[in-house]
């Protein structure tokens, strides 16, 4: 491909940056290049292809093939050095370009732009974020399973660079705005253009005279002269945020990202705005000492950072100065409660010793032991297994990004009426859907039951004790259970777990014949299943050695080592 617009702009700027020495003379280092040990076998093109699924929002692990483990290599075309492109980095080769969710910033010191990286897919996280397909780690949007950031620790054990940094190599692909358009309205049309770095010809912008983004993420649209549009994407976090939007016209040359059912744009940078003659730009505003401080906008993506909800100086206990936004921080600690004791945000302890069930702290980091930097989460009762320092003291440390309500809590800010949470990058478990069961008499790891005995399906537990049961009819060979009855079960060493709808697991202790719940699967969570006798399964829980069964006396599910009820039959959901 011929050299582009974009990489004539580039050079022009780095032509200038010559290096001097008093002595007119600089002993330069030897340039030292890495080089790959491992090879790409297969294409973007072909990657996506192969996982890829109409739903806007899915999660998938990509595999081994025929053996061998999926391996790419694309040229990095994105730079998130202005500040424009957020936590990703955009591969591309000659097939098609792919977008790397990493938790991290100034990922363009590491994986410069114009470099080649080669990355073994095998064993990563793929799927779509609201229509885009990118590489990340699991999470959730609008309550589906979804796309989110992985680690940057992960991600380098996955990647490796190879050879320095060729921006001659990159190039725009040059289209235009109606062949775009076309584009979006089929699956190989999506395949082929997402995260490509395009350049358009011939377009203005319709907001010309208009700052770029300035206070607020902003969609600006170009044109062609034939009055076709798209939309041009700026983030209040960029550098050229104030910069002014020129007039007349020129060419575009961006990240063709996708949200929802649109293409937007993403500059890397006013490089990016060919043609156009100079575009004003403002003294640039101070910027955080430490990126990503304030760098948030309270979305699943770009949560609020501690440092901004207290900057939110909330006053009120019941009206919230932000509602049903997501807040990141650090595991720190707990403010403690009982009855001669006032829970205060100023009284934080900062570890897990007697830690409370109700609540805990988050700061900026995982070490920060300053109440002043930190902020209160107060915990509903569904979350506190998993949340809490009380249910979960591992918990310490790790980082936490919750969702809910902005308000004073324990004489400080906080964040109460929590409905969802990612924790140390690993999403709240969803209650599984209810629909349409049919009986087996064999179990498939990782697929949803419901466990009935004579018309009674067993329900989620609240807390812990007997299993309760809903009335449901089994006369027809597909029987509709609702959500709240299904179960989850997972093949592990020694048998199997039982995770219930909210993402809770069964266990056994003691000489209980009643049922306990964890977040995770802890000892006595492991049970057997083998056919019993007319269809039935016999669920044994193997620490205890207690079979599951009906009881018509109790009207609920319990563990006997002996005989006293009904073994159930499992149904399994039919896809």
């Amino acid at each position: 491909m011929k050299k582009s617009l974009l990489y004539i702009a580039m050079m022009m700027s780095v032509a200038g940056l010559g290096l001097t020495s008093c002595d007119g003379e600089l002993e330069r280092p030897p340039m030292l290049e890495p080089e790959a040990t491992i090879k790409p076998n297969t294409t973007i093109a072909a990657l996506k292809a192969d996982v890829w699924q109409t739903d806007r929002n899915y999660v998938t692990e990509v595999g081994q093939r025929n053996g061998r483990d999926v391996i790419i290599a694309g040229r990095v075309v994105s730079s998130d050095k202005a500040g424009n492109v957020f936590k990703n980095i955009v591969l591309q080769d000659e097939t098609g370009a792919l977008v790397v969710a990493v938790n991290a910033y100034d990922l363009y010191e590491t994986y410069q732009q114009g470099q080649q990286v080669v990355v073994n897919m095998t064993g990563l996280k793929i799927g779509g974020y609201n229509g885009l397909l990118q590489v990340g780690a699991e999470g959730t949007y609008n309550n589906a399973p979804s796309m989110t950031f992985m680690t940057k620790e992960l991600f380098a054990e996955h990647a490796q660079q190879n050879g320095l940094a060729r921006l001659e190599r990159i190039d725009t692909i040059l289209t235009a705005i109606p062949e775009l358009m076309s584009a979006k309205n089929s699956v190989e049309g999506l395949q082929k253009w997402q995260s490509q770095f395009i350049r358009l010809d011939g377009v203005s912008f319709e907001d010309a005279g208009q700052d770029f983004a300035g206070s607020g993420n902003a969609n600006r649209y170009v044109k062609d002269a034939a009055g076709n549009r798209i939309n041009v994407r700026n983030s209040s976090y960029a550098d050229f945020a104030k910069a002014i939007l020129p007039s007349g016209s020129g060419s575009i040359a961006g990240i063709l990202s996708y949200f929802g059912t649109d293409w937007q744009i993403i500059l890397n940078d006013l490089d990016g705005c060919i043609g156009f003659g100079d575009i004003e730009t403002p003294d640039k505003p101070d910027q955080p000492d430490q990126p990503g401080d304030d760098d948030g906008d309270g979305t699943e993506t770009r949560p609020f950072s501690v440092s901004q909800v207290i900057a939110l100086n909330p006053t009120d206990t019941k009206n919230p100065v932000k509602s049903g936004v997501w807040v990141s921080g650090y595991i720190v600690g707990f403010m403690p409660t009982g009855d001669n004791v006032s829970t205060l945000l100023s009284a934080t302890v900062f570890g897990v010793e007697n830690a409370a069930e109700t609540n805990l702290v988050i700061g900026p980091s995982a070490d920060c032991t300053d109440p002043a930097k930190c902020v209160g989460v107060q915990l509903p009762a569904d979350m506190r297994t998993a949340l809490s320092l009380a249910g979960n003291p591992g918990g310490i440390g790790k980082e936490l990004i919750v969702k809910g309500d902005i308000a004073k809590y324990c004489g400080g800010p906080g964040v109460k009426t929590l409905t969802d949470y990612v924790l140390d990058g690993q999403a709240m478990p969803k209650p599984e859907a209810g629909g349409t069961f049919r009986a087996v008499t064999s179990v498939t790891s990782g697929k949803s039951y419901a466990i009935i005995a004579d018309g009674k399906a067993a329900k989620a537990i609240a807390n812990y004790g007997y299993i309760m049961v809903t009335d449901v009819d089994v006369t027809a060979a597909d029987v509709v259970v609702p959500a709240d009855c299904v179960y989850t079960i997972t093949a592990v060493e020694g048998g199997y777990t039982l995770r219930q709808s909210d993402g809770r697991y069964l266990y056994m202790k003691d000489d209980f014949n009643s049922f306990n719940l964890d977040a995770t699967a802890v000892d006595g969570s492991v049970f057997t299943i083998a056919p019993g006798t007319d269809g039935t399964m016999v669920i044994t829980n193997v620490a205890k050695n207690k079979t599951i069964q009906y009881s018509a006396q109790h009207n609920s599910y319990g563990a006997y080592s002996d005989v006293r009820g009904t073994y159930p039959r499992l149904y399994e959901k039919v896809d």
